[in-house]
């Protein structure tokens, strides 16, 4: 910006200072407005671009904002689901000891159930012995 403010005002001030001293003519006085004009358009352009650029970068700065916000609400999200996670997993071991604990209480009552129709076949074979042993005319 100093650079554009130098090259207007600069060769004004010249032109002034030459015409004032009686040194200039006309023609070098309008030369130097014109380099002065020159000057002030190339220094409204940097102004011009220099506002594009700030509105370009607070369009930047709102979008990483945005993306800030979704980063943050991701990993929120992230964090749900490894809590669910860790509460699936839980459930799941707990399910998994269940079934082992159910599996030995079938297994348990299948060998009851083994035992006590052992137990019944002996009773029935006891039995059909002593009906034999009573149809024959043997006692006790």
């Amino acid at each position: 910006m100093h650079h554009f403010v130098r090259l207007a005002i600069l060769p004004a001030l010249i032109g002034a200072a030459l015409y004032s001293g009686g040194c200039a003519t006309v023609d070098s006085v309008r030369a130097a407005q014109a380099a002065a004009a020159d000057a002030r358009a190339v220094a409204d352009q940097a102004i011009a671009r220099a506002d594009s650029a700030l509105g370009a970068a607070q369009t930047a700065g709102q979008t990483a904002q945005a993306a800030a916000n979704l980063a943050n609400q991701a990993n929120g999200v992230a964090v749900q689901a490894q809590q669910t996670a860790a509460a699936a997993q839980s459930a799941a071991q707990t399910a998994a000891a269940n079934a082992a604990q159910a599996n030995d209480q079938v297994r348990a009552a299948a060998l009851r159930a083994a035992e006590e129709r052992e137990a019944v076949e002996r009773a029935a074979e006891a039995a059909a012995a002593r009906r034999t042993r009573l149809a024959r005319g043997e006692r006790g």
